[in-house]
């Protein structure tokens, strides 16, 4: 018997042994990757004048090289497919322990209606970040326990397999996507029932804390909110009350830029949620003074701000003020292939 206990507990020790070697390992090796999110946990990743936060929606309709030539400089999009707010402010509080702060920050806010329970593709980075630690196992505590006892389950997502492919290749920055709806997403969307946005506590409470520690380091914050969808749009019943309530809830100092009307057609979506190359090219050219102002003036300025609310479709018409320099030209991006790693879309 004492044998056989010697036995378990020396397999034990090496099956825990190899665990910990691999996934040190392998988490070496993914810190090598050109994956916005794995540098941002790099010492020698370049500091951004510009940071992007939010879901699928900031990921994909606000293509960084664009952004930075309007805004005046280098842009990180640390957008999430499907991330909820508390996930992007891990990302931010990680991203100014790491690096000097933006002079802009842009929050595409409809992540607040994201379950903060589901994570998105943040539980790999908590092998980097004690913070996405802390949200794994407030989420989900038998995940984070079994994370603690083999520390290789960590990488057991489609993450991982994107960012080791991403190794493999040289990735595209933009990821605007491509393509338009098909008559299937159209006939689902006809038949979807009407829903109610909600706006979960733990989201608003990250927003909250977004904007503070952004504010209090002198960074101009804007929040963008981009087109829907018009027939998903009327079918969620409190749709303008949702945006007229959160901008009304924006502290002083906060630009809300309502962005819904600059893409309306049905061509320029590639699914109800999400505008394709034709709608971030419409988008951007009605984005671009009100960009510059923010990007190009003084820090921590407020430059220009559009009405809280109500808030409706409109195209971007800020107040009057002189900009630091002439306007910057929008010019659409070169249809490139999708960077692997990061969220869904």
């Amino acid at each position: 018997m004492a044998r056989l206990i010697a036995c378990v507990f020396l397999i034990l020790g090496m099956v825990t042994a190899m665990d910990r070697s691999l996934a040190a390992a392998l988490g070496s090796l993914l810190l090598k990757s050109q994956d916005r999110f794995i540098a941002l946990y790099r010492p020698d990743t370049a500091p951004a004048d510009v940071v992007i936060l939010g879901n699928s929606r900031a990921d994909n309709h606000f293509p960084p090289d664009t952004v930075a030539k309007l805004a005046c400089g280098s842009t990180v999009n640390l957008g999430m497919g499907g991330a909820p707010t508390v996930v992007s402010a891990a990302l931010w509080e990680d991203y100014l322990d790491r690096h000097p702060a933006p002079k802009l920050l842009i929050l595409e806010p409809t992540s607040i209606e994201d379950d903060p329970a589901v994570l998105a593709d943040a539980p790999m980075l908590s092998t980097y970040s004690p913070r996405i630690d802390a949200l794994v196992r407030q989420a989900d505590a038998n995940q984070w326990a079994w994370n603690q006892a083999f520390h290789l389950l960590t990488f057991n997502s489609n993450q991982t397999l994107r960012l080791m492919a991403g190794m493999l290749s040289e990735g595209s920055r933009d990821r605007t996507l491509d393509g338009v709806m098909s008559a299937a997403q159209k006939a689902q969307l006809d038949r979807a029932p009407e829903e109610v946005w909600d706006m979960y506590p733990a989201n608003l409470a990250a927003l909250d804390r977004i904007i503070a520690t952004a504010q209090s380091r002198g960074v101009t914050v804007a929040v963008a909110i981009t087109p829907l969808y018009g027939p998903l749009a009327a079918k969620i019943r409190n749709y303008d009350d949702f945006f007229a309530t959160l901008a009304a809830h924006m502290p002083p100092g906060v630009t809300v830029l309502d962005l819904r009307g600059t893409a309306t057609a049905e061509e320029q979506f590639t699914d109800p949620m999400h505008i394709n190359r034709a709608g971030v090219e419409r988008m951007m050219t009605a984005l671009a003074d009100p960009l510059h102002r923010l990007g190009c003036g003084e820090p921590g300025g407020m430059i220009a701000r559009l009405p809280a609310a109500p808030l409706t479709p409109a195209p971007i018409s800020p107040a009057p003020i002189s900009p630091a320099s002439a306007v910057a030209q929008y010019s659409p991006p070169v249809p490139t292939v999708a960077a692997a790693g990061g969220g869904a879309p």
